[in-house]
């Protein structure tokens, strides 16, 4: 009996604990993410994210090992659920038409940017060096989506559904339409509209794809 008591608090305790570990793991990953799409890598320390978190000293290198193997952890997060938001609406296109496939796409990937505008801050940074963690990226992500994009533009433009754009220019166009959200501050201060207000990210959503998918063949 006392073998048995002893063995169920050994597993409570370590259950416990397995449970504390992955909270504090969550809370980093959550800061790491505001704070390098707000402030980019080399502005964000170990321990403003840990002070953000508000978990003890040293537990990020304890359980992510280095800033950089954190700063990766935080991106393919936050990627992850980009692209996981986007999963079902490119399940569901496949039964629509060309031009009306291409337009619902534009909308729910506008739509995807509002919910995480922490995804075009840090491209919108990483972009700008050609470093590690660029090159990262774009092995890791970008360049997957990029070739998804020019798998749409091909269909547009066999259906003359899409203007006489270059791969590039749709593809920094369609990525460019985050900006609002991406630059939210700045949005506010030049405008009485709300970025995230849904009405916005409508307005938003149906401009784009008017714009990259108006369809007659121009």
């Amino acid at each position: 009996m006392h073998a048995t008591t002893t063995t169920r608090s050994t597993d409570r305790k370590s259950a416990r604990n397995s449970e504390k570990t992955e909270q504090t793991k969550s809370q980093l990953l959550a800061s790491g993410v505001r704070l390098f799409s707000t402030f980019g890598y080399n502005a964000t320390s170990t321990r403003s994210v840990e002070t953000d978190a508000e978990v003890q000293r040293n537990l990020l290198t304890y359980h992510f090992g280095s800033k950089e193997s954190f700063w990766k952890a935080c991106v393919r997060q936050l990627f992850d659920r980009f692209i996981e938001s986007l999963r079902p609406s490119m399940e569901q296109a496949r039964d629509i038409e060309p031009v009306e496939r291409i337009r619902f796409l534009i909308r729910k990937f506008v739509r995807a940017s509002a919910t995480y505008p922490e995804v075009m801050r840090i491209m919108f940074d990483e972009g700008r060096c050609d470093d590690w963690r660029l090159s990262w990226i774009v092995e890791q992500y970008t360049r997957g989506f990029h070739g998804t994009v020019c798998d749409l533009l091909d269909d547009g433009r066999a259906c003359g559904a899409l203007p006489k754009l270059t791969p590039m220019q749709f593809y920094y166009v369609l990525v460019s339409s985050g900006a609002m959200f991406a630059m939210a501050p700045e949005c506010r201060k030049l405008s009485s509209e709300e970025p995230f207000d849904e009405s916005t990210i409508d307005r938003q959503a149906d401009a784009i794809a008017a714009m990259l998918a108006p369809g007659g063949g121009l």
